[in-house]
């Protein structure tokens, strides 16, 4: 089951985290120990959230009970505070998750910037991308990206024959799936499949206060 993310709850906090990276140590007959390395790596994410009013207390409560069920799955924006710059090399304003006025939430509000799009096919388990950009844009270690519902985290940039538009990013985790030529790459409205872990309930009666905060923690879907 695919659930919607709840209009217009707030987001305060959101952190990705990778995980399962690595298997347990392992010892060898001369007793060091040693990771072992997986390309199965995951994201964790925890959302601290507000919801504000009688839509936001009904539409998070919809939410969190929505996710229980087994296999119901959500994607969910993923917010950061850095975003690369535009064509005209001012920074990426943030875009709302939907349109005040809507009734329920219907994904973004606008189309994602398509300034960054793959130079060449990206492949699974690749574990960087070709990407042709403005000359006035730039993707630093650190920021996010994402493909299709999949969110990876910039390790290192490099210019492609000392090109101003043409770069080769290396990403964590490795690309999943199969993208072609051409394709947005997306870094202004992230986004992430995930099954929710535990999320607070914030349904029933608690008093006449307008707003409520609770938490989610979400696992990447696959």
């Amino acid at each position: 089951m695919q659930v919607a993310f709840p209009y217009p709850v707030k987001v305060q906090s959101s952190t990705p985290k990778l995980s399962g990276m690595r298997f347990s140590p392992f010892t060898n007959i001369d007793g060091e120990s040693f990771a072992t390395p997986t390309l199965n790596g995951h994201w964790k994410l925890d959302l601290d959230i507000a919801a504000i009013g009688m839509q936001g207390h009904l539409a998070l409560s919809s939410f969190v009970t929505q996710m229980e069920a087994a296999g119901a799955t959500c994607v969910v924006p993923v917010c950061t505070q850095w975003r690369p710059n535009d064509a005209s090399g001012r920074m990426l304003a943030p875009n709302g998750s939907a349109p005040e006025w809507t009734f329920d939430h219907v994904g973004f509000a606008n189309d994602p910037f398509d300034g960054f799009t793959l130079r060449a096919a990206a492949s699974h388990r690749d574990s960087y991308i070709d990407v042709d950009k403005p000359a006035l844009s730039q993707l630093w270690p650190g920021h996010y990206i994402t493909l299709g519902d999949r969110l990876h985290q910039v390790g290192n940039v490099s210019a492609i024959g000392e090109s101003d538009t043409a770069i080769r990013v290396s990403l964590m985790p490795n690309i999943r799936g199969n993208h072609d030529v051409g394709a947005v790459v997306v870094v202004d409205q992230l986004r992430l499949k995930c099954r929710m872990e535990t999320g607070d309930q914030v349904g029933g009666f608690r008093g006449p206060s307008p707003v409520r905060f609770g938490s989610v923690s979400l696992v990447e879907a696959f």
